[in-house]
């Protein structure tokens, strides 16, 4: 199966599960006009954090733009005490043929945007992310990317030492919150674009090196740029 069939497949089961809109793109750079359609030049985003979205430049296009929210909170700023944003722009950890969003997260912050409170969340997810099944999705995010994840990050987790998940009890363990969305929460507007492309952290061990390390050097470009931001952020200097 193709990676375009494979888009296909997913975004029927998206649709049919009562997510709308979904767009498939061969190339991810195609997304960005899309996206940029989808987000009002007044609306506020919410800070999450998004490799995929970085891949693209779209939070330097958003800012430029001046859609508000794009910012760290300042040094002892209650993140959860700012005010309400209106779209979440993101990706998911995977994304299954029958159109189940998967995601595993640390502080549980970016999930539960995504679920609900907010007024749209886009997904931006590239083809490295479909899975065939929740089973697949889990064992690949927490077995797999989760600990390279953790090891870029310089977290203190025995995955980050060994690359092997050992369920830990680590206090900067990153994988405490684990959500399927199965079907379009009511109230909840999605708008989802699926990119035949690679994009964010995802691969399957069983493919080809060179493609595997394609994706792992893009991702560490922009973890490194990440967490450059967040440094400035934490000192409160100026941008």
């Amino acid at each position: 199966m193709t990676e375009r069939e494979k888009l296909e497949i997913a975004a029927a089961a998206l649709r049919h599960n009562g997510f709308d809109p979904v767009i498939c793109v061969e190339k991810a750079q195609s997304a960005v006009s899309v996206i940029l359609d989808w987000i009002e030049p007044d609306a506020s985003l919410e800070m999450a954090g998004s490799v995929s979205v970085g891949q693209l430049g779209l939070l330097d296009l958003l800012r430029a733009r001046g859609n508000p929210g794009l910012d760290f909170p300042a040094p002892g700023e209650d993140a959860g005490g700012r005010e309400r944003r209106d779209v979440l722009l993101v990706s998911a950890n995977a994304l299954t043929l029958d159109g189940k969003i998967v995601n595993i997260d640390g502080m549980g912050n970016r999930v539960a945007a995504m679920a609900h409170g907010m007024r749209r969340v886009i997904l931006l997810i590239g083809a490295n992310k479909i899975v065939a099944d929740v089973d697949e999705a889990l064992d690949r995010v927490q077995h797999v990317i989760a600990p390279y994840h953790a090891k870029c990050l310089g977290v203190d987790t025995p995955c980050a030492r060994t690359g092997t998940c050992s369920d830990c009890s680590s206090r900067e363990r990153i994988c405490n919150v684990t959500t399927i969305i199965s079907r379009r929460p009511p109230g909840a507007q999605f708008s989802i674009v699926l990119a035949a492309e690679d994009l964010g952290l995802g691969w399957d061990p069983a493919w080809p090196a060179e493609r595997i390390e394609r994706i792992q050097a893009a991702y560490r470009v922009e973890i490194d740029k990440f967490r450059a931001a967040l440094a400035q952020a934490r000192k409160g200097a100026p941008d």
